[in-house]
């Protein structure tokens, strides 16, 4: 699927599905995909990447990650690294794309601000879940708004503190995983509903009556990878059992995609060390960004930034 910089979305999309207060719309792609891009979670499943802080000392907005793989890596934006190998858990900034057999510097935030320990072993590992929805979004509109396109690192503290606080979750070091563990079970449950088609390409997420996200990948293989992800980051933010049907139809996701073609845009490279071109787009109603490679698409999100909430509901499900 080609996305060009006026975004002529190449993709059909589906009739929505709902779990609880989940909503789901598949996107399929108009021609046949292929890539020749490992996954992060492949890639550290299968010991094809390694990930350590950035030297001894460590700093909080970098770590080394190296891929041993012949073939390039895709890491997604939002993407948690979790293990006492770090100092401390941290979130990926932004989606990237590392070249094979490479090393590079990868950008993060801290997502667990009261610990910064020595490393006590080589644990370490990608976690279940993305960054909860609402600090994701606010993490794409920080960098676009920022001159060094950079996270606030305070913002990502205060949505992590606000969460836990509302969640009423334990954690002495603030940990943002403490907040998927106090609520994987009832996330699982809408985990394993959402199963995509073999010609799918991405999905738009909302929960009620709100749509929350957009992500499309460069093929079926990625989704299928990413979408437990990606509907446990939208279910952390506002999961509860309902017996009522959501109004959202497929003209909403048009509309907000019609958002995404009206907002502000620009055009940067990829930093040193990564593969790759941007397209962000930010305004008061959505802000994400386009990542390609070779004038194809590899990830494209957005976020459709909380506004008013609507009324969640109109009838009972049948």
């Amino acid at each position: 699927m080609n996305i060009d910089q006026k975004f002529n979305f190449n993709f059909e999309v589906g009739e929505p599905k709902q779990k609880n207060n989940i909503v789901v719309f598949f996107l399929r792609s108009k021609v046949k995909m292929k890539d020749d891009l490992i996954t992060f979670p492949y890639a550290m499943k299968n010991n094809l990447a390694e990930v350590e802080e950035i030297n001894e000392k460590g700093f909080i907005e970098n770590l080394k990650l190296s891929n041993k793989s012949d073939q390039k890596l895709l890491v997604l934006g939002s993407e948690i690294l979790v293990g006492n190998k770090l100092k401390q858990d941290r979130v990926v900034d932004e989606s990237v794309i590392i070249s094979g057999n490479s090393t590079t510097t990868l950008r993060v935030s801290c997502c667990e601000k009261n610990r910064w320990s020595p490393a006590v072993s080589e644990n370490i590992s990608l976690s279940e879940t993305l960054l909860f929805s609402k600090a994701r979004s606010n993490n794409a509109d920080d960098i676009y708004n920022s001159k060094q396109n950079k996270t606030d690192q305070i913002r990502v503290w205060e949505d992590i503190d606000e969460k836990i606080k509302h969640d009423e979750v334990k954690s002495f070091t603030s940990s943002v995983e403490e907040i998927y563990k106090k609520r994987r079970n009832n996330v699982e449950e809408i985990v394993k509903y959402f199963q995509p088609g073999e010609d799918h390409i991405g999905v738009v997420i909302g929960i009620g009556s709100r749509l929350v996200s957009l992500d499309v990948f460069s093929s079926n293989d990625h989704l299928k990878i990413y979408l437990p992800r990606l509907i446990r980051s939208v279910a952390l933010d506002s999961f509860k059992k309902t017996g009522y049907k959501t109004y959202l139809k497929t003209k909403d996701v048009y509309k907000f995609l019609r958002m995404i073609e009206n907002s502000d845009k620009r055009i940067y490279n990829g930093r040193s060390g990564s593969l790759g071109n941007y397209l962000r787009f930010n305004d008061s109603l959505v802000t994400g960004a386009l990542l390609t490679l070779e004038q194809k698409t590899v990830h494209f999100y957005a976020s459709l930034k909380e506004l008013s909430t609507p009324p969640d509901f109109k009838s009972k499900v049948a």
